[in-house]
């Protein structure tokens, strides 16, 4: 672990996901903008982007890279799932869908690329580590929440026209939420995640996952932020500190 934890405090590698979605087809821009919280208009390199319902919650969650023939979308969960949302509302258009055996390589420096090959890349087993502590949600962690309360706002392109969720974004512009993502520190472990969590006796928000560390057990919720950090809050059988993100032991991952 102590080897794998220096991989990354190097800030030099990458990640590799397999598997990419092409949108094709004369209604692909049309189509695609209508689904994601990016304004594709302006889509010059690899982008983030959102997928809601029609609470302004989030279903799923891509990296979106320009194409010559459309687009290559690269799903923060399962192509499956991005594929069916995607094809849940194709009624009209004139899009297809396909599966290239590309690879999304995620650079510890921030920079995104496709490849036809991930060799190289670190080993997929400490991606889920790398996330927890620098404070990076995955899909499931983000799931059903709105884009403000787990820090993703910057993936939302505000007066970029009608989308799947847009209504519920618009009415939420500059306004404040009460939850927010945060580190929780296990001082007594509880059980499996997710699980509401309270504080004072009253309901704080909920713990999305856990996962054992060189540094105890850690792990990431979305809570009301009226509750301090340094607050125990309990749930699951366990108490738990929040604390901010990323977390301390994290340090490293501010350098680039």
């Amino acid at each position: 672990m102590e080897d794998a934890l220096e991989n990354l405090r190097s800030g030099r590698g990458y990640f590799a996901f397999q598997g990419l979605l092409l949108l094709r087809g004369p209604d692909a821009l049309s189509f695609l903008q209508g689904q994601c919280t990016r304004d594709l208009r302006r889509l010059e390199g690899p982008k983030g982007a959102l997928f809601l319902n029609h609470k302004g919650q989030i279903e799923e969650a891509a990296t979106l890279f320009p194409h010559p023939e459309g687009f290559l979308l690269s799903p923060w969960g399962s192509l499956e799932g991005l594929k069916a949302r995607l094809r849940r509302y194709i009624v009209f258009d004139q899009v297809e869908i396909a599966e290239l055996p590309l690879f999304r390589l995620l650079h510890l420096d921030g920079r995104e690329e496709v490849a036809e090959s991930g060799e190289g890349a670190l080993d997929p087993g400490l991606y889920p580590l790398y996330t927890l502590l620098r404070g990076l949600p995955l899909l499931a962690d983000i799931r059903g929440e709105l884009p403000q309360s787990v820090g993703l706002l910057p993936l939302v392109d505000y007066g970029k026209g009608c989308y799947v969720g847009q209504e519920i974004m618009a009415r939420l512009e500059g306004k404040e939420v009460h939850h927010h993502l945060v580190g929780l520190r296990a001082l007594e472990p509880g059980g499996e995640a997710p699980f509401p969590l309270t504080w004072q006796g009253q309901k704080a928000g909920e713990a999305k996952r856990f996962l054992p560390t060189p540094f105890g057990l850690l792990g990431l919720g979305v809570v009301r932020k009226e509750v301090p950090f340094g607050a125990l809050v309990e749930g699951g059988g366990g108490r738990f500190r929040l604390e901010p993100l990323p977390f301390k032991e994290a340090g490293w991952s501010g350098q680039r």
